[in-house]
């Protein structure tokens, strides 16, 4: 009900303007609209969603994961399980993720670990398998160690 209002608001604004820069002129050039329909073609974007704190933080993270690689093991003890898998994707991606990395980041709860095209080598592997005891599948395709 609000919509139809503020399209007849609108359309009869619209009726009204007169774009005749020339104040002397006699002719008057105005707007006329066919129909609202028209005018609804014209709407604002839809407003999406706006990305989560845990997101944007991870986006900082992973944008410097190089920088605290050497401290990860202290930080990553009280992230969560579903953080320290975003991690160690992220860490995937940008070619970062190595023996000591995916040590870091193991943890218990890991069902599934994806670790093709890593540096993490089979003792690496190792040791996160005597972590994540609920392992079930292991991606190590394109592994370079």
């Amino acid at each position: 009900m609000e919509k139809d209002e503020a399209v007849k608001a609108v359309t009869k604004s619209l009726e009204k303007l007169d774009l005749n820069t020339d104040p002397n002129s006699k002719s008057s050039t105005k707007i006329t609209t066919t129909s609202t329909s028209t005018l609804q073609y014209y709407r604002l974007p839809e407003k999406t969603k706006p990305p989560s704190l845990v997101s944007l933080c991870l986006g900082l993270v992973g944008k410097h994961l190089e920088d605290i690689i050497e401290d990860l093991s202290e930080i990553a003890v009280n992230f969560p399980a579903d953080i320290k898998m975003a991690m160690a994707a992220i860490a995937r991606r940008r070619r970062l993720l190595n023996d000591d990395v995916i040590v870091s980041l193991a943890d218990g709860s890991w069902e599934i670990l994806d670790i093709s095209g890593s540096d993490v080598s089979d003792l690496g592997l190792g040791k996160v398998v005597e972590v994540c005891k609920s392992l079930q599948a292991v991606d190590i395709s394109r592994a370079i160690k």
